[in-house]
């Protein structure tokens, strides 16, 4: 998958190695990095439940809820083809997207 694919994400969906530390939560600790991505989209803190309840499917539809807030064109059949192909990549471009605009 290219960048292109990805409509108009400022960070590329293979960028994770610029920012190594969300890399190694994607790898080790995934519930966590979805957690704080979604609270901070949302601009709220994030609590323990959020990590208890980050499933696979959060970071799709969280995926389309940045589209939206920051106005990126939707292309909801890429967004779920590279979450389940590159979910890792995925978590750490929502993350770096976010922490990047916000």
């Amino acid at each position: 998958f290219t960048d292109t694919a990805m409509g108009d994400f400022d960070e590329g969906l293979c960028g994770c190695f610029s920012d190594i530390g969300s890399c190694c939560l994607a790898i080790f600790c995934a519930p966590y990095l979805v957690a704080t991505t979604k609270a901070k989209l949302d601009e709220r803190e994030c609590f323990c439940c959020d990590c208890c309840c980050a499933q696979p499917s959060t970071v799709y539809f969280t995926r389309g809820q940045i589209r939206s807030k920051y106005g990126l064109e939707m292309s909801s059949c890429a967004d779920a083809i590279c979450t389940v192909l590159c979910f890792e990549c995925v978590m750490c471009q929502n993350w770096r997207e976010v922490d990047g605009r916000s």
